[in-house]
């Protein structure tokens, strides 16, 4: 019987290990992110660029910096995105555990991937989608945060650089 109780007691060490390493890990990823968003807002002079740091609040920054209007296609474009995102991340937390709360989540890292998709298109990045979608998508933001702290480094974009996210090319 002791076997047994000594396997158990290995499996909850082994799980709440694994459980600080996500959250470890899913801490940087943030801080990084947020440094990389901060850095971005100084050097673009927008307001209030600690906003970076601020969880849903950050989505409002994001939101800035692709224009106002999420340019997904030539066609379809999402008025508003700065209001809109944080408005489906709160939606999100607080209706957590319900279906809305599910559909506020979906919806919400749909249009974050889509506002880093438009922002590495605003830079000329020709692997934008990947980086967007990295930078965007949970658990894949691990990798994606440092493509955003990258572009901190890059020259700022021109002011009527298109950021459009899928863009249609014509031969």
């Amino acid at each position: 019987m002791s076997w047994l109780w000594s396997s158990v007691n290995a499996a909850g060490w082994f799980t709440v290990v694994l459980t600080a390493l996500y959250y470890l890990i899913r801490l940087v990823a943030f801080i990084v992110t947020a440094l990389g968003l901060h850095h971005l807002a100084i050097k673009r002079k927008m307001l209030y660029p600690w906003l970076a740091w601020v969880p849903v609040i950050r989505h409002y920054l994001l939101g800035q910096m692709v224009g106002h209007t999420l340019r997904v296609s030539a066609h379809f474009h999402i008025p508003y995105i700065g209001y809109l995102l944080p408005f489906t991340s709160a939606f999100m937390i607080l209706l957590s555990g319900s279906l809305a709360g599910n559909i506020a989540f979906i919806l919400t890292i749909v249009l974050v991937s889509l506002c880093y998709c438009s922002l590495f298109r605003q830079y000329r990045e020709p692997y934008a989608l990947i980086y967007g979608f990295m930078a965007g998508l949970p658990f894949l933001e691990v990798i994606g945060c440092f493509f955003i702290w990258h572009l901190g480094s890059l020259p700022l974009p021109e002011s009527h650089q298109d950021g459009t996210v899928f863009i249609t090319r014509r031969h």
